[in-house]
């Protein structure tokens, strides 16, 4: 890529970035705008994400003497540039200026970061997950039960059967820890309290959002964007953050780096709110341990091969008779039930 595209793109992303970061959220058109510039080129979707870190970095080093020098010539420069067209009511700066201002958040940066990261790594390993300063509020959900809450900021979040979340506000940072399950955040636009989830050993940042959480059985944690923008980080070490928009999803591992993320039909992904259950072409083990979340059934395979049979359509979530009778009616199984359990055989198997 060219030097001064590169730079292009750069002052296009830090006006976006400003933009997110402001107090008015983005309205349906400059949504509209902001995704369409991020799908045509992965470029954008690097440069921006660059900038919020950028931009929440500098957020966070305001108060400290030794940093509000370098912040406030950072600034100047910014105030003294003339206005965007595309993302609009953010300074810009001229392509020269890009190069200075990212080493000179990144100085900030690492000042901030050295002593954070030490802290860690001399502090005894905590094998019982992350520790929250202030743990404000706890909500749990049982099995089969879906519930809703407004926390103390004006955020939503609706939490799915079987989970656990603990909230822990401060005057700089609202945090909140998903210990198990699944919820969907509807995040309060404040960028001078930034929103951040800790589930599955990673950390997920809203940027004005709203996406949906789910630490699954198998370790996995996946995270889907339902609108706006998310940022993902593992949260032990230092790492670059990996940004999601609208649409996307990424299935996030302890101590590993973010996969690319994967386009998802957001409706099902979400359609859980609703009490349903959508498949499309999915293994028939990892739809029954779905069933399995909200229902008390016992559901076994005679071979586990048939685990792998793939499946398609919408159910309702409580209605696990329902399920089964469709299931049986595909004729590729045979459903044996006996004291409340069921085992599931090949169809030619049924006269074994």
């Amino acid at each position: 890529m060219p030097a001064d595209r590169n730079m292009n793109i750069y002052d296009t992303a830090a006006a976006w970035a400003g933009r997110l970061m402001a107090e008015t959220p983005l309205d349906a058109a400059e949504q509209a705008e902001l995704d369409a510039w991020l799908a045509r080129d992965a470029h954008h979707r690097q440069a921006l994400n660059t900038c919020l870190e950028l931009e929440g970095m500098l957020d966070a080093a305001h108060g400290s003497d030794w940093a509000e020098g370098l912040i406030a010539a950072a600034e100047a420069e910014l105030a003294n540039q003339p206005q965007t067209a595309g993302a609009g009511r953010t300074p810009a700066r001229p392509a020269w200026a890009v190069p200075a201002l990212i080493a000179m958040a990144a100085m900030v940066a690492l000042a901030i970061a050295l002593p954070v990261w030490s802290m860690f790594a001399s502090a005894p390993e905590d094998t019982s997950g992350p520790v929250l300063a202030q743990a404000d509020e706890t909500y749990v959900t049982a099995r089969g039960e879906r519930r809703e809450v407004v926390l103390a900021d004006a955020s939503t979040v609706t939490l799915n059967t079987g989970s656990r979340l603990t909230t822990a506000f401060s005057a700089g940072e609202r945090r909140v820890l998903l210990e198990e399950g699944e919820a969907l955040f509807d995040v309060a636009h404040n960028p001078s309290r930034p929103f951040v989830v800790e589930a599955g050993g990673h950390e997920v940042r809203a940027v004005g959002t709203a996406f949906n959480v789910y630490t699954r059985a198998d370790g996995q944690t996946l995270v889907t964007v339902v609108e706006g923008l998310v940022q993902t980080r593992p949260d032990r070490g230092p790492a670059s953050a990996e940004l999601l928009r609208s649409g996307d999803q990424v299935a996030l591992v302890a101590g590993e780096p973010a996969p690319a993320p994967s386009r998802v039909d957001v409706i099902a992904a979400t359609a859980w709110q609703q009490g349903l259950l959508i498949f499309a072409d999915r293994a028939l083990g990892e739809v029954i341990s779905e069933f399995r979340r909200y229902n008390d059934i016992e559901i076994a395979f005679a071979d586990p091969e048939l685990g792998h049979l793939r499946m398609s359509g919408s159910f309702d979530l409580e209605d696990s008779e329902a399920f089964l009778a469709a299931l049986e009616a595909t004729e590729s199984v045979h459903l044996e039930r006996s004291d409340g359990s069921v085992l599931i055989r090949q169809a030619e198997d049924r006269n074994d």
